[in-house]
């Protein structure tokens, strides 16, 4: 069963469900439709070439929109699967059933466990319009880490999945009214000031829209601003826990990057290149690499924090820390080399630091 993406409800999942209330209040969205149960009856497969010769897009993007995701409690952030850049109705076809059937993955399923959650009962599966976008990536309609009723923008050239997936450092900034302060990025930013403050206009416009501060994925093309995606911010109620290791003022400081995820947790510093050493990964292990995938999600979900060289604070990766309540660092350069693997270390997801243990001389 097809549903057009602009009449899509609850069934859909929560993704579609708030995709088609934007289009609806006359939000910028992609076109697309629905594909409600594709694990069911195969009625849907004679139906995708019409829709997507309807559609009109040289090329697709095929998002999940499970009945568990995107939620005010757990997002699922990037646990399953999507494509983008797809073209024939095969391939389509294809990536339809993958996503549909992505809701039983080991990631999905360590990631339900650590958050207490039951893995999506069923899969509707998005095919939209692909933006071809010049600038794109995430928004916060609050600030994550400290809770401010700031915006924080994170942004790269070309699509935003190197953002989104953290695989890249992104350009960051944070708008509170009018003031607009860069945070991070190397010079030659893809957004004029004034691009910055419009995306926090419709991130604003957002959240009153939807009643709750919104993570917003959004994309710039041929100077339209689209919505990719708007879920309720799910961390933002635990703010307030305490979650810091007291320790001496002495500890020596051997990193330091973007504070991601809230509190202080003390480990073995484990220096992952890859699936091959997940092995070597224990319970209560600090995760330390260049950058994670949602393949990563069951180390994580065993962690006491994570470390990592590159990535942005609106990342899947950092996303899934705050909702795990492990503390995050990214962006800490050369972090699997300043930091041995087997060390001792204690990471502060507030202040963003790695240092020494209280019960380790590193000198």
């Amino acid at each position: 069963m097809l549903v057009p993406l602009g009449e899509a409800d609850e069934r859909c999942g929560s993704k579609a469900a708030n995709l088609a209330r934007l289009l609806r209040a006359g939000t910028p969205v992609p076109p697309g439709f629905v594909v409600v149960d594709a694990r069911g009856s195969d009625a849907w497969v004679g139906e995708i070439e019409a829709a997507l010769h309807e559609l009109g897009a040289p090329q697709v993007a095929v998002r999940s929109s499970a009945q568990h995701e995107d939620g005010a409690e757990a997002s699922f952030a990037g646990q399953l699967h999507s494509s983008l850049g797809l073209s024939s109705p095969a391939e389509v076809v294809d990536e339809i059933r993958r996503v549909a059937g992505s809701g039983t993955s080991a990631r999905v399923v360590a990631y339900a466990a650590r958050t207490g959650r039951q893995p999506p009962p069923a899969v509707p599966v998005i095919v939209q319009a692909l933006v071809r976008a010049e600038v794109a990536g995430v928004m916060f309609t609050r600030h994550p880490v400290t809770g401010a009723h700031e915006v924080v923008v994170e942004a790269g050239r070309g699509t935003g999945e190197p953002v989104v997936g953290g695989t890249v450092t992104p350009w960051s900034w944070t708008v509170d009214g009018r003031t607009v302060v860069r945070r991070a990025g190397r010079p030659g930013e893809p957004l004029r000031r004034a691009q910055v403050l419009e995306l926090a206009g419709t991130g604003r416009r957002l959240e009153a829209l939807l009643g709750c501060p919104q993570d917003v994925e959004w994309a710039i093309a041929d100077g339209t601003t689209w919505v990719l995606q708007s879920r309720p911010i799910t961390t933002l109620a635990d703010l307030d826990r305490d979650r810091a290791v007291a320790g001496p003022a002495s500890r020596r400081v051997l990193a330091t990057g973007t504070p991601a995820s809230p509190g202080t947790a003390r480990g073995t510093a484990r220096v992952v290149d890859g699936l091959d050493d997940f092995r070597r990964f224990a319970t209560g292990d600090v995760l330390v690499c260049r950058t994670t995938s949602p393949a990563w999600t069951p180390v994580l979900a065993r962690a006491a924090a994570v470390v990592t060289e590159v990535g942005g604070l609106l990342a899947h990766a950092a996303i899934v820390a705050r909702e795990f309540g492990i503390p995050a660092v990214l962006a800490v350069p050369d972090a699997t080399s300043a930091l041995r693997d087997g060390q001792r270390v204690t990471v502060d997801g507030t202040a963003g630091t790695v240092t020494t243990t209280d019960d380790q001389d590193e000198s």
